[in-house]
């Protein structure tokens, strides 16, 4: 469908989230929840990761996309104790540790999305807009991430990390994207947000910016409506945008 809202001039920056947006990280990230609990969760459970390819529940999973290291990890650890046959006790800082030496050992395997390279380049080289990242990820996990996709992370002058001190709170709150247009020297009412999480969609409406959502492709019907509630455009993925549809004039 057609964007619920169109703009006339064309933006001055375009800021991007990172995981699920610019990098498939999203299996990688359940399947080092997996390894992290693998120990802790009854043999069901077990049995249904392995079934599920290692990937945890969509009802889970849409809990967590786009929160920082501080908010998701207490609801991971909350629904393995209700559904997972979890009875030991692991603390936030026990469950990060271990789960991200797990993300390290695997960074390897991370791909960037279909178009997100493409549309990067194009934007960089061929528009010259100024870009940024905008991630709920540490700076930590950041430089792991990028070690096989300097041609992708090399093109980003500016890249701001939930635990940047500039960032007093993660999305839904606007501080991330309002911090990453400041670095941009762009008002943030004339920046493009290209997010995958509601959470983040969130965020960059409330910085003020035109919000392009990129949904999981496991999102419901309802979920891709609630979507188009709140975002401005929302795509398959980023092989779909196209300037013609967010530029046409509000009458036409």
């Amino acid at each position: 469908p057609p964007p619920r809202r169109q703009r006339t001039q064309k933006p001055q920056g375009v800021l991007f989230d990172l995981d699920g947006t610019l990098l498939d990280t999203e299996p990688l990230g359940c399947r080092a929840v997996y390894l992290t609990l693998r120990d802790y969760l009854s043999e069901p459970a077990r049995h249904d990761f392995a079934k599920r390819n290692y990937r945890m529940e969509w009802t889970l999973k849409q809990q967590t996309l786009g929160l920082p290291d501080v908010k998701w990890p207490p609801i991971v650890l909350d629904w393995a104790k209700q559904h997972w046959g979890m009875t030991q006790e692991l603390t936030v800082p026990e469950f990060l540790q271990a789960w991200d030496q797990h993300m390290h050992e695997n960074m390897a395997q991370v791909e960037i999305l279909p178009g997100a390279l493409e549309l990067v380049t194009q934007l960089v080289q061929e528009e010259e807009l100024p870009v940024a990242i905008a991630t709920s990820s540490r700076k930590a996990a950041v430089q792991q991430k990028r070690q096989r996709h300097e041609n992708l992370f090399g093109q980003f002058p500016v890249i701001v990390t939930t635990d940047d001190p500039a960032v007093q709170q993660g999305k839904p709150a606007p501080d991330i994207y309002l911090e990453a247009a400041r670095r941009l020297r762009v008002d943030p009412t004339q920046c493009l947000v290209l997010e995958d999480g509601m959470t983040g969609v969130q965020a960059g409406r409330a910085a003020g910016c035109f919000v392009i959502a990129i949904p999981d492709a496991r999102s419901t019907p309802s979920e891709r409506q609630a979507f188009g509630q709140v975002a401005d455009w929302v795509l398959d993925d980023l092989t779909q945008f196209d300037w013609k549809y967010i530029l046409q004039e509000e009458e036409t």
